[in-house]
């Protein structure tokens, strides 16, 4: 394929990802008509509409959605396949883009971890950034993304970086107040603090229990969701950081101690992202940083 043609593509899914010719052009310092003139030119070398154009609006037509995606992935490739090119010469250079969970466990852990190992490699410039949205890999091109739970994309390189325990706990006040929770069911009547799930899952055994939690108090920051706890707003669900010390002190009660459960923290790369070195060290770092930086957490003071 001739240079003519990869201008095109590019910029093709420069405006497919601007969503207009105008915002596309202010992005990437290209003029509209330049763009407009290439997207063209694609469309007539395929003979595909891949773009429907009117004054108001710009959207993809259902073949464009498909050869956006196809090609997306492909130039991604590429410049995977360049960045490793370069990391061959040697030397530890170029940037990590990583999504982690946000509060304590990203912003006290993980973000101490991250600076300390662009402190030893000052060639590498990371972006870290801090969201419970789940984000999509490929298309928000980040090397890495941190989360707990559950990951159903097998085509993902998943590496576990801990285990953690999460506990139900409520105020003492609280609990004189709305009385004992015995039963996962006797979540129903009280008041609920939660993040950003709908429903909590609770396990014993081989046992489960779902909780519905749409209508209750929704804070999405475990900071807040700990606080909220201790003020007596309602039941929380909470990952041990955040609540061991208190229930230790006394000014948070753990309910269904039964029903705790644990909830694996993992890393999740895409495989073009794994095979740069710089993305690999950084997850080994973090791998053997993560888990005695967690205990000595746990074994420090309350989280608010």
């Amino acid at each position: 394929m001739n240079n003519l043609s990869w201008r095109a593509i590019r910029a093709f899914i420069l405006v497919a990802d601007a969503g207009s010719f105008t915002a596309a052009a202010r992005e990437s310092g290209f003029s509209k008509a330049n763009l407009s003139q290439l997207v063209t030119e694609l469309e007539t070398a395929l003979d595909i509409q891949l773009l429907y154009r009117t004054t108001r609006q710009l959207r993809l037509t259902e073949i464009g959605e498909g050869y956006y995606l196809r090609c997306k992935q492909a130039l991604q490739q590429l410049d995977s396949a360049a960045e490793w090119a370069c990391e061959s010469k040697g030397g530890q250079e170029g940037t990590i883009r990583i999504n982690a969970v946000g509060g304590v466990i990203g912003e006290d852990l993980i973000a101490p971890l991250v600076i300390r190992f662009q402190q030893a490699n000052p060639g590498v410039r990371v972006h870290l950034d801090f969201s419970s949205t789940r984000v999509d890999l490929i298309q928000d091109q980040y090397d890495l993304v941190i989360r707990m739970g559950s990951l159903p994309d097998s085509s993902l390189v998943v590496r576990k970086l801990h285990t953690i325990k999460t506990r139900y706990v409520a105020s003492p006040n609280f609990l004189k107040e709305y009385g004992p929770i015995e039963q996962p069911a006797d979540l129903a009547s009280v008041p609920l603090i939660s993040g950003s799930v709908d429903q909590w899952l609770l396990t014993r055994g081989q046992n489960q229990q779902i909780v519905q939690v749409e209508n209750s108090i929704k804070l999405i920051s475990g900071r807040a969701m700990h606080r909220a706890a201790l003020a007596g707003l309602g039941v929380t669900r909470l990952a041990d950081i955040y609540v061991q010390a208190d229930i230790a002190s006394g000014r948070l009660a753990e309910i269904l101690p039964g029903w705790s459960e644990s909830t694996e923290l993992s890393m999740v790369c895409p495989p073009l992202r794994h095979q740069l070195s710089r993305v690999r060290n950084l997850m080994q770092w973090l791998k053997e940083g993560f888990g005695s930086a967690y205990a000595q957490a746990l074994a420090e003071s309350p989280a608010a």
